[in-house]
């Protein structure tokens, strides 16, 4: 029925939206100087706290402790464990992301929750004072984490249920069309991610592969066909291994630099003429393989 089918999710979005906030206090108490680093470790915090209460928690079923002390007392069964309870719990991700999608997209649009807050500050607190707008920055610590637990919970349905999927495309787009005009028109912008992110993000990404990849071996397991189950493995060994490629190769840009820093180096480079030659180095860095010039070994003829 609608209850039953619509009403835990519902409730589950409820006490999860005060998360964010609080995780935001957590890394104010951490010492964090910048907004910035503030938001991104609470961006962090956040979406392990998605993944362990909304993913995980949701797919254990029955007596919580005998399912921990079972996988604990057998760990090879965990992937055929885990198999069994994404399949079971389908209709709960599906209930999930149209209640995020349709509720959590609405209240988006409508800041009931900056309205309220601003009212209150109003007739309280700041009553006389200057009135300011209640327009606030992008929340990236609430918006990224709740997209990228919907983006994990579509990679790893993509083989189990693939069903999921259009709901998850519905949600994507709905979202698309909401954020664009809250960025546009809404929010304003307090200091530029310049790209930060991104390798949250790509971890994020790395992580739902992996649970994917671990679900593929338990659902070949049920199936009895272990040739598929450890055909597999060799698929997590090369994740695991573009994952740590991609540090290597794409994370020390994003290390941040000021910008006295920065203009020492140009001059440094200007000094040592290597200016022209460092900014190869980055346009190389930044074309793919298959954009690059063919070097057809005829600079020597």
């Amino acid at each position: 029925s609608i209850v039953t089918g619509y009403l835990p999710s519902a409730i589950l979005n409820g006490f999860i939206y005060i998360v964010p906030f609080a995780m935001i206090g957590l890394a104010r108490l951490a010492g964090y100087i910048s907004r910035s680093k503030k938001d991104l470790n609470a961006c962090n915090m956040v979406f392990y706290f998605l993944v362990g209460n909304v993913f995980f928690l949701s797919l254990l079923s029955g007596s919580l402790l005998d399912q921990l002390g079972e996988s604990f007392s057998h760990p090879k069964d965990i992937p055929n464990r885990l198999a069994s309870a994404v399949s079971s719990q389908a209709d709960f991700f599906v209930t999930y992301i149209l209640t995020n999608g349709l509720a959590g997209f609405s209240l988006e649009i409508l800041q009931p929750g900056l309205l309220l807050w601003d009212t209150l500050k109003s007739y309280t607190w700041d009553r006389g004072k200057k009135k300011h707008p209640y327009v606030y920055s992008l929340p990236y610590y609430r918006i990224v984490p709740f997209v990228a637990l919907c983006m994990l919970i579509g990679i790893v349905y993509a083989v189990v249920s693939p069903l999921l999927l259009p709901f998850l495309v519905g949600y994507f787009l709905l979202g698309y069309a909401v954020f664009i005009n809250q960025i546009e028109d809404v929010y304003i912008t307090t200091y530029e991610t310049c790209g930060l992110y991104w390798p949250y993000i790509h971890h994020y990404i790395i992580v739902a592969i992996i649970l994917m990849q671990v679900t593929m071996i338990g659902l070949f397991g049920l199936k009895a066909k272990p040739s598929a189950s450890f055909s597999v493995i060799p698929l997590m060994v090369i994740t695991i291994l573009f994952n740590e490629y991609c540090k290597i190769r794409f994370l020390p840009t994003f290390n941040q630099v000021s910008v006295q820093d920065a203009k020492n180096n140009d001059d440094l480079d200007k000094k040592d003429r290597l200016e022209e030659e460092n900014v190869q180095k980055a346009l190389d860095a930044y074309s793919p393989p298959c954009l690059r010039p063919l070097d057809l070994g005829l600079e020597g003829t």
